[in-house]
Order: C-alpha cells, then sequence, then structure tokens
C-alpha cells in the first residue's frame, strides 16, 4: 500500500497564494495516481507552465495538458473578471509615448 501523500506541507516558501491554490488543487486531484516525487514534479511543470509561460517537449506538454484540464478551468474560469496583462515591446511604448509628446 502506498503511503498517504500530505499535499499541505508541500508548499514552497517562493509561491504565492495564487500559485499554491492551483498547484495544490493539481496535486491534490491526482495524488492518490502517483508517488509524491513524481506528483510534485508534475504538479510543478503544470505551474511554471501556467505561470511563467515555460514549454517543454510536446509529449509532456500533452500529458500535463491532459492531467490539468479540470484544474486549469476551474483556475481560468476564477480570472474571467480580473485585470489582465498586456505586454508591448519597448519600441512601440517609446513611439506611443513619443506621439504624445507631440500633440
Amino acid at each position: 500500500m502506498k503511503p498517504t501523500i500530505d499535499v499541505e506541507s508541500l508548499r514552497t516558501e517562493h509561491e504565492s497564494d495564487e500559485q499554491w491554490e492551483v498547484r495544490r488543487n493539481f496535486m491534490l486531484e491526482h495524488k492518490d495516481s502517483f508517488e509524491e516525487a513524481e506528483l510534485v514534479t508534475l504538479a510543478q511543470l503544470f505551474t511554471n507552465i501556467e505561470f511563467l509561460g515555460c514549454r517543454y517537449p510536446p509529449q509532456t506538454m500533452k500529458r500535463i495538458a491532459k492531467l490539468a484540464e479540470k484544474v486549469s478551468k476551474t483556475y481560468k474560469d476564477s480570472r474571467k473578471n480580473k485585470l489582465k496583462r498586456t505586454f508591448v515591446q519597448a519600441s512601440d511604448a517609446a513611439e506611443q509615448k513619443a506621439k504624445r509628446s507631440f500633440k
């Protein structure tokens, strides 16, 4: 019989509350399917993809996407009405600033 995984003890000090909630939910959903080391790794890959935009080999991305379907949907649904970051190139920002200063 496989030992029970204490998911609550796996939070790292650098995680924000939001990141921890998403990673925790992933681990809670799959804690009966994997050994602790593999579960922690898969959950970290998922949060790296979700929060940092990391990319991994196609087979890994497919596996994580399949495992994260429910958690990812719940997280994305919770974000629908929140502010979103918009990234612009520095050259575009400088151009817009220059256009405003000459009006």
